[in-house]
């Protein structure tokens, strides 16, 4: 029975190609489109979980009011606390605060290879991670003794090539480690590195509470709940570290990576665009199963007469049903099939567009693939319902004598309904398609508040005031070098903030029950001229005589309105991060972060102040290179900058390069947006030709006659068209 119903199914779909293939082709597409968001959504919310009970490592998270957002740099004194004030806990690691890029070579070896992901962690590393194998005799040793490192295999080979690493050794930053072990590192890991080695002492878990040093991590001996873990851990903070360590999390590590103290940046890690992405996808398979059902329901007419002969010999409804659910499965699967190859066929563009490593061959894709099998077989079944139980259950009479009931009334509103809603749908899609590149217009037409354009900004190790003026001024021998400029930070590299009340900033503001997250930054005198900032009141640091210039601060405008000022009246007032000054100026408001975030308060005070602000242990230097001068200039400021910083390495980024970074995920997502909207068109088209096919074929004895009698091909186009 079943055979039969697919032989039948089969050689009605041959005898009219143009539907089947506008409805294999659609729904393919359809298909496709949902499998490559799939496997997406689908890495997106697996990210840790190949750990051996990943729901039972906990990640501590604090926040602080010094910065703005939750932050997994924990107190050092949290590990201690985990270990021995609360139960459960099986093993506490803490690792360094973020997966630096450093130079790493072979251990005598001076060529330097180029700069590597290095974590330092402590000997329970691996314990708590378990889901990294160490390939070692003795695992239970690894990294619990100065001096050791772990290298993941891809590194190892680099180095070594089919040697053995075990007891070789590799030289970071002029330190010497030996290679204990290898291990493997899933792209689908929070914690990403090339090389783990040995903690140094600086991460020691006996650290001040004041001191925010790294990551750390518990794993449970069973699952535990969360909540009462962060609990435990705010209880034993002292109250002299209350007002640094705040609200204490500990997220387990599958949720860690879509919290909001995770930030991987472009579509990573952001739970609104796994809203997004999959809405795209449902919408666009809904435009692909309206065609198929604005096609079945189209074509229900010329089957009537099949449907009123099989009655009439004998077909119970149910066979009839049977039938056409037959073909709906035909066209499903081989809808699926062309959407499988498509999907392949795209998934190279797809990944470097998202920024993914995904594979339909990977184990983890076995699910999106059955996934999508499934929306194949219910989006063609629920497409075919109608013509299936509303034609089958027709009367035989009534549908020899052609009697049609599958318009549903007059005017056919179902097809209409169809047809307006698919549009509607990828109406939608355009005017966010639009709106995106709208948007991006406006970022990139967008005056930040200072010119970014050739200012190189390079990262300094702690350097005194007078290192600082001796290095600017060797900075500005070249000719290529048109200005320049050390501080603790330019806009892109400005993040640590200080909560101040307002009636501590000065005198002449009583207000005290109002806070506000002030970001402190320090400059020399040719700060704002060399980043082209822009006095509106008042005077710059340069302009001020040496005398008032170390008590003398400059404000940017958000940080005038938060203190209930305005710019001029500003100018003079009593002000005072530690030390009590005067307001001698007012920037204009410039951008430090994306244009996603509000522009914070922000206040310049000079070096050699006296001010010692926290986290403030590295200066910048930026310079502005003369145009054609670039690559003379670089190799001038490497030179000097390597001389008065003992030959660390050197590393530098362009503002301008900076930025365009942060706007990249909007870049992304207007192509992303462009090409589901290009889709969304292109199978509503589709659908379109389809019912228009169909109602020249239905309309050919009218055609002819109104052609007959002199109708021109524009008025019988116009009249095909005007409906639709």
């Amino acid at each position: 029975m079943i055979t039969n119903y697919l032989k039948v199914a089969w050689r009605t779909l041959r005898k009219r190609p143009v539907y089947a293939v506008v409805n294999v082709l659609g729904l393919g597409i359809a298909l496709a489109t949902c499998l490559l968001i799939g496997l997406y959504v689908q890495d997106e919310l697996t990210h840790d979980t190949f750990h051996p009970h990943a729901d039972r490592i906990l990640s501590v998270v604090v926040e602080n009011k010094f910065f703005d957002r939750p932050r997994r740099n924990a107190p050092a004194p949290f590990a201690s606390v985990l270990s021995t004030k609360v139960p459960g806990v099986a093993h506490v690691t803490s690792t360094s605060s973020r997966t630096e890029l450093v130079p790493v070579r072979l251990a005598g070896n001076r060529k330097a290879t180029r700069e590597r992901r290095v974590l330092k962690a402590d000997s329970s590393f691996f314990d708590v991670f378990s889901g990294f194998p160490v390939r070692r005799a003795n695992r239970d040793d690894v990294l619990d003794a100065p001096g050791e490192a772990v290298l993941t295999a891809s590194l190892a080979e680099a180095f070594f090539g089919e040697e053995s690493p075990i007891s070789r050794g590799v030289q970071v930053e002029g330190d010497r480690y030996t290679v204990v072990g290898l291990t493997e590192v899933p792209s689908q890991s929070t914690v990403q590195f090339d090389l783990v080695v040995s903690t140094p002492a600086s991460l020691d878990r006996s650290g001040p509470w004041t001191e925010l040093v790294g990551w750390t991590y518990a794993r449970m001996e069973r699952a535990a709940s969360s909540d009462t873990v962060a609990t435990m851990l705010e209880e034993a903070v002292p109250e002299m570290a209350a007002p640094l360590v705040r609200n204490v999390q500990a997220i387990p590590l599958p949720d860690l990576y879509l919290s909001d103290a995770y930030q991987a940046g472009g579509f990573k890690g952001q739970p609104r665009y796994l809203y997004l992405f999959g809405t795209i996808a449902l919408l666009i398979l809904i435009i692909a199963g309206f065609n198929y059902a604005n096609l079945s329901v189209a074509q229900a007419d010329r089957r009537t007469g099949e449907v009123g002969i099989r009655r009439a010999m004998g077909a119970q409804r149910g066979q009839l049903v049977g039938q056409f659910f037959g073909e709906t499965f035909l066209v499903a699967l081989a809808a699926y099939g062309v959407g499988a190859v498509l999907a392949a066929t795209a998934l190279p563009a797809f990944n470097a567009l998202f920024g993914k490593e995904l594979a339909l061959a990977a184990p983890q894709a076995g699910w999106v693939l059955l996934g999508g099998l499934g929306a194949a077989v219910l989006a063609s079944g629920l497409a075919g319902a109608y013509p299936a139980f509303v034609l089958s259950g027709s009367r035989p009479a009534r549908t020899l004598r052609r009697a049609s009931q599958t318009t549903v009334g007059r005017g056919g509103w179902l097809q209409r309904g169809l047809v307006v809603a698919q549009f509607a749908a990828s109406a939608a899609l355009v005017f966010g398609t639009i709106v995106v590149y709208q948007q991006l217009g406006y970022l990139q037409a967008k005056d930040l508040g200072f010119e970014d354009e050739q200012v190189v900004k390079i990262d300094l190790d702690s350097l005194s005031t007078d290192r600082k003026r001796a290095l600017r001024q060797r900075a500005l021998e070249h000719p290529g070098v048109q200005g320049a400029t050390i501080g603790s930070g330019v806009p892109g590299s400005i993040q640590s903030s200080i909560e101040h009340d307002l009636s501590d900033l000065s005198d002449s503001i009583r207000t005290q029950d109002r806070k506000v997250l002030i970001r402190p930054v320090e400059v020399d005198t040719n700060y704002l001229g060399t980043l082209g900032m822009e006095i509106i009141a008042g005077q710059g640091f340069d302009e001020v005589p040496r005398g008032r210039r170390r008590q003398g601060y400059v404000l940017n405008e958000t940080t005038v309105r938060a203190l209930g000022w305005t710019p001029q009246t500003a100018v003079g007032k009593p002000f005072g991060l530690d030390e009590l000054g005067t307001v001698i100026g007012v920037v204009q408001d410039f951008h430090v972060e994306s244009l996603r975030i509000p522009v914070a308060p922000i206040v310049l005070y000079p070096s050699g102040s006296g001010y010692e602000a926290p986290f403030f242990s590295r200066s910048v230097l930026a310079a502005r290179l003369a145009p054609g001068r670039i690559d003379a200039g670089l190799d001038h400021l490497q030179r000097v900058t390597r001389e008065a910083t003992t030959g660390s390495s050197f590393s530098y980024t362009f503002l301008d390069n900076r930025f365009d970074q942060m706007y990249r995920a909007e870049q992304r997502l207007g192509r992303i947006f462009l090409g589901f909207a290009l889709i969304a068109i292109a199978l509503a088209c589709m659908g379109l030709f389809g019912l228009a096919s169909y109602a020249v074929q239905r309309r050919r004895q009218e055609l002819g006659i109104r052609k007959a009698l002199g109708a021109t091909g524009k008025s019988i186009l116009g009249l095909l068209s005007r409906e639709y």
